[in-house]
């Protein structure tokens, strides 16, 4: 006997980066035991891995390609699959930020859809010099939550792999190989490297203030979350 398939409700979303609408459907049981799954087991690479799985699988609109997106996109759109799957709001218990004598920690909810990228979105287009410049883009989620913690020889990967292509008065350099665009940026004075490092600094977060009286002494508070991972741990 065969079973009744199942239909999903099919919703709207704007990928923050380029204003694009895209559609998208919730997921599905087997495919939230998976990431559940691997937050239980705490690996980064796999909770990476089924987060970028699942909203694959739930964007229905051809032609994203959801890993190299940039993290702030990612983590935006997952929120708005959660928030179609499990829930509109998240619960987390707030501690104050300050220490102090009182330990208690507040539980406090989050509206999904009042967590919102903030900071400029610029084009990654940086003028160099007079006649050579580069385009950047932003870290893929993969980037920036797949690496671990940046010591100097990370940092320099995702600098490299942020760099799409370079551009002089003549001719546009888009094929390069990772040996060639290290010996490249070496070349750099300080200041052109930090033209660099200020575009990646600055990129746009998931972002929510927090604000809440404590149910024991009665102080207000309040504290910021960024990131995908802030709103699940």
């Amino acid at each position: 006997m065969t079973l009744p398939v199942m239909s999903l409700p099919k919703y709207s979303a704007t990928v923050p980066s380029t204003g694009r609408q895209i559609k998208y459907r919730p997921f599905v049981v087997s495919e939230e035991k998976v990431m559940l799954t691997a937050l239980e087991g705490g690996d980064q690479l796999e909770i990476v891995g089924s987060v970028l799985d699942i909203i694959e699988s739930c964007i229905l609109t051809e032609g994203i390609d959801v890993r190299e997106l940039p993290t702030f996109d990612v983590e935006k759109l997952f929120l708005k699959i959660r928030a179609k799957s499990v829930g509109e709001k998240i619960e987390m218990r707030a501690s104050h930020t300050n220490g102090g004598t009182c330990d208690h920690k507040t539980d406090v909810t989050i509206p999904l859809d009042k967590i919102s990228v903030t900071g400029e979105i610029g084009d990654g287009k940086i003028e160099l010099t007079k006649d050579i410049g580069i385009k950047l883009k932003y870290p893929s989620f993969e980037t920036t939550y797949g690496i671990g913690k940046l010591g100097v020889n990370e940092a320099y990967d995702v600098i490299y792999d942020s760099i799409e292509y370079v551009w002089d008065s003549n001719d546009v350099y888009k094929e390069f190989t990772k040996e060639e665009m290290a010996n490249w940026v070496g070349q750099l004075n300080k200041a052109q490297f930090k033209k660099i490092m200020d575009f990646l600094e600055t990129t746009p977060k998931l972002t929510y203030d927090i604000k809440w009286k404590c149910e024991k002494c009665g102080k207000r508070d309040k504290v910021a979350v960024e990131g995908l991972t802030s709103f699940f741990t």
